[in-house]
């Protein structure tokens, strides 16, 4: 397959470096062409299931040249880029192609709307991942490790109703494809608004000090308290909405025993935390706050608030990261209200993601 990987982050070398040592031709796009020169002799991925180095197809800092011809344009890059990467695709992109963003916290909704609103040409479908497809940390200019794969990766699509067409390419990039209902269903499965603001919450004191591992030494009683409450209050509100399980509950993670059924699979957690990648220094500029804190958690929150079910905890959280940042974050970001849903039943809210902009209400909330 045909393939299009976006960015220079952790993800993307690892994307690009996986999917070619899987078969598929990569074409990597970074903004930048300075940042290219480290991996003209390719990318050398330590991992789990694949290693070696992957000559990737091309690395190009011209964006029409990586997406052209792409089967599947992939973005692993932070939410916090969607804006960005639309306006950049919406001259480039074709209606034959798919989108994929890895996670997306209802990226996939917002990169669509601003195509729409640059009049460029949509895609056949924009799909989106409940989490990373890998565990993964850059080890140097042209090396990256990913020591944990996804076992369950769950993906939904907007449009809903184009699903069958856009999993069945996910599918052929990532077997561990796990169908949801729409792009709501796979957002509310987003796994880093659940750990990552209550772990650097509970640790902001060792992360103001310097370097430091929040998941080895930073997974305190407290902190699991905290994962756990804002796990409730999201699984309530997937039932809230009529989601089905799975819910792949964050418990899975830590718990052997039930691993198989979560997000990581068996031994997620100790061959994360054996390869001492995630020991680094954290501010609050990184995207476990600019991206889960900001954009993920005003989602929840509103999504809660849609379905009538009570979210104290992850209002709580907001309103304390509120104060550390200076800002208000609630009814920010990714808040549905936010978004234009506003108006919106939670019908309607449904029926837009099923149908995208073929529905009667899309033009409404283009605005």
């Amino acid at each position: 397959m045909n393939v299009a990987v976006l960015g220079g982050s952790h993800g993307a070398y690892a994307t690009a470096a996986d999917l070619t040592l899987a078969g598929h031709r990569v074409r990597l796009w970074r903004r930048k062409k300075e940042d290219l020169a480290p991996v003209a002799g390719g990318i050398t991925l330590k991992g789990e299931g694949r290693e070696g180095v992957a000559k990737l197809d091309r690395a190009t800092a011209e964006l029409r040249d990586a997406v052209d011809g792409a089967d599947v344009v992939v973005v692993p890059l932070p939410a916090t880029t969607h804006e960005d990467i639309a306006a950049r695709l919406a001259g480039v992109l074709t209606e034959r192609q798919v989108v994929l963003l890895t996670p997306g916290t209802l990226g996939s909704f917002v990169i669509a709307r601003e195509i729409a609103r640059a009049g460029g040409t949509l895609p056949l479908a924009i799909a989106e991942t409940g989490t990373l497809p890998y565990l993964t940390r850059k080890t140097g200019p042209a090396a990256v490790s990913a020591p944990v794969r996804a076992a369950n990766l769950p993906v939904g699509v907007f449009p809903a109703s184009r699903s069958k067409d856009a999993l069945a390419r996910v599918r052929e990039l990532f077997p561990a494809t796990r169908p949801c209902a729409d792009a709501i269903d796979v957002a509310l499965n987003n796994a880093g608004p659940v750990i990552h603001p209550p772990l650097v919450l509970v640790n902001a004191g060792a992360i103001d000090a310097g370097r430091f591992d929040i998941h080895a030494a930073g997974t305190t009683a407290s902190a699991r308290t905290l994962i756990d409450g804002v796990d409730a209050e999201r699984i309530a509100t997937r039932k809230g909405w009529g989601y089905a399980a799975p819910h792949y509950e964050l418990a899975t993670y830590y718990d052997e025993a039930r691993a198989a059924e979560g997000l990581y699979g068996a031994g997620a957690k100790q061959k994360l935390l054996a390869s001492g990648l995630w020991s680094e220094v954290l501010t609050f500029t990184h995207r476990y706050v600019s991206e889960d804190v900001a954009l993920g958690l005003p989602f929840f929150e509103s999504a809660a608030r849609t379905a009538s079910t009570a979210s104290p905890t992850i209002s709580g959280l907001l309103g304390v990261f509120g104060t550390l940042l200076g800002t208000t974050l609630a009814g920010q970001g990714r808040d549905l209200d936010h978004l234009g849903f506003g108006e919106l039943t939670l019908r309607e809210v449904r029926e837009l993601f099923q149908t995208g902009w073929e529905s009667p209400t899309w033009r409404r909330v283009l605005r």
